[in-house]
């Protein structure tokens, strides 16, 4: 009965977070979120000589053509404090995608869909004389999940120099189905070319107070000063970044510490490991960025997404995201049709 239940509850989430997705499509005359975003293209390159179990999708030495997307969740002032993210999509803009991989800063994520949609909930903002200001409710939500709260903060950058300056983590754990037939799964996550700090971590009244996102009073950059950044510093030269995975060996039982988001993978057990270098060698146009779309669900059979329709599950988060995605993905594609341009 229980299990019953819990499919039920999850149903319901599915479908309340799905209408509020179509309805914010709608609103924004395209993306739900990350609307403001910047892109470019270029190559992904797997290593010479792969540390991880053969593969039959990343074999060593690989080249496959690649478009990123780098864009905030929220706001279109790069200097406010926010969640920024970065999707990549392995094909040239005229062939079909053969993997998509979304990540945004920071290592972890929702417990379940339940608190996806609580949070989703409590972040909306209501507007105060035409500007953004904090939602009361995502601060008495911060206050009273302070695990929560601390995984929020993780995620937020404050004004970074570059979106090219920032480490990115994909917040699903997928199917990494090996040549030798041993189960495991994967996580990605993607840093800068000098492997350096990670760009506009908070700290401080920040961390303590991270419902409070806009921008300082002494920001004096523009409030596209990221995007600007990106194409000027393509316009010189390609943009490098180093895609690596880690793996987890599958358990039998209570696979509760897999797929968690709350606690990170044990580094001895799970280290991260190189997987592929991307060289980004020309920005796209507005018009070619906006028509990306990404969608965890389109992966080859030895990688795919673990779903369950357990509310309480982690994994809940995949399932629910994969049929969001969609459905926000159906509604740009009928505002596109109807006036013939992306917004």
């Amino acid at each position: 009965m229980k299990k019953i239940w819990n499919t039920i509850l999850f149903f319901f989430y599915l479908i309340s977070a799905s209408l509020l997705f179509m309805l914010a499509a709608f609103k924004n005359k395209g993306r739900a979120t990350h609307k403001y975003g910047v892109g470019g293209a270029g190559t992904l390159k797997v290593v010479d000589s792969p540390e991880f179990p053969q593969h039959e999708f990343w074999q060593g030495e690989k080249v496959f053509s690649v478009q990123i997307r780098h864009g905030a969740v929220t706001f279109e002032d790069d200097a406010a404090m926010d969640l920024r993210s970065a999707s990549l999509k392995l094909s040239d803009p005229s062939e079909k995608s053969v993997l998509d991989i979304i990540m945004n800063t920071g290592p972890r994520t929702f417990r379940d869909i339940i608190e996806f949609w609580n949070f989703t909930l409590a972040s909306i903002r209501d507007k105060e004389e035409g500007e953004l200001v904090s939602s009361k409710g995502l601060k008495v939500y911060c206050e009273s999940q302070p695990i929560f709260k601390d995984i929020f903060a993780e995620t937020l950058r404050r004004a970074p120099d570059s979106f090219s300056q920032m480490h990115y983590h994909s917040k699903l754990v997928n199917y990494f189905k090996a040549k030798d037939g041993k189960l495991r799964y994967v996580k990605y996550r993607l840093l800068p070319e000098d492997r350096g700090v990670d760009s506009g971590l908070i700290s401080g009244e920040d961390w303590e107070k991270p419902w409070l996102q806009n921008r300082l009073p002494d920001e004096t950059r523009p409030i596209d000063y990221l995007r600007k950044e990106y194409v000027e510093k393509l316009s010189q030269k390609p943009i490098i970044y180093h895609l690596q995975l880690r793996l987890h060996e599958d358990i039998q039982g209570d696979k509760t510490k897999i797929f968690t988001q709350e606690v990170e993978w044990s580094e001895e057990t799970s280290p991260w490991l190189d997987l592929a270098t991307i060289t980004i060698d020309r920005s796209l146009s507005f018009e070619e960025t906006e028509k990306l779309s990404f969608d965890i669900g389109r992966q080859p059979d030895s990688l795919g997404a673990v779903e369950v329709f357990d509310a309480h599950d982690p994994n809940s988060v995949n399932a629910a995201r994969l049929r969001i995605y969609g459905l926000s993905l159906a509604v740009r594609s009928f505002l596109y049709k109807k006036s013939g341009k992306f917004h």
